[in-house]
């Protein structure tokens, strides 16, 4: 670890040499291939996090050799960020290992994040979940780019805090409207 580069976040009380160290050896799937995904590469890799893997929609959520791979690779992360909030056959088999995940949605109108905490393992999670592409309204450049940073940001506050166990099963939804309107933050389930 470089801590010249990583100093100022050391630094923070919330992240310290510890912390940084846990985001330096942390292994992300970004799924998604648009701006919010690419956004939230961006920021993870300037964090520190090294071992990033991208999976555009489409890829490895079918039969075949690439779902293979990415099923062998899931065992061995430690956090899932995905652009847009459609299933597919790989969430099942998230569900199946417990892997946190963080969800990004940007419309014209507001940004939705949903972030699931590590969870128990569930064995019995169904791995023949149906693609459901949802008719989501496009998003300008900058809602896109707002939406990965905050998937980037989120994801760097699980790694830190769930990396040292100091977690419980939960989920948090956060909406940004962009007209002017109150956030909403919610936390469900054991904060």
């Amino acid at each position: 670890m470089d801590v010249a580069r990583y100093a100022r976040q050391i630094a923070l009380p919330e992240v310290g040499p510890d912390g940084q160290a846990r985001i330096c050896a942390a292994r992300v799937a970004v799924v998604g291939s648009d701006l919010a995904a690419e956004t939230a590469t961006l920021y993870l890799r300037a964090a520190g996090v090294t071992d990033l893997f991208p999976l555009p929609l489409g890829e490895g959520q079918g039969e075949g050799a690439s779902s293979s791979a990415w099923r062998r690779l899931l065992p061995n992360l430690d956090l899932i960020i995905r652009s847009g909030f459609d299933d597919t056959p790989l969430d099942a088999e998230i569900a199946r290992l417990g892997l946190p995940v963080i969800a990004v949605r940007a419309t014209p109108d507001a940004v939705d994040m949903v972030s699931f905490s590590g969870r128990v393992p569930s064995p019995d999670a169904r791995a023949d979940v149906p693609v459901q592409a949802a008719a989501t309204p496009a998003a300008n450049d900058a809602t896109a780019v707002l939406a990965g940073t905050l998937a980037a940001a989120e994801a760097l506050q699980v790694i830190v805090r769930e990396a040292a166990g100091a977690f419980s099963p939960s989920i948090r939804h956060v909406r940004l409207p962009l007209d002017g309107r109150e956030p909403l933050v919610q936390q469900i389930g054991t904060p």
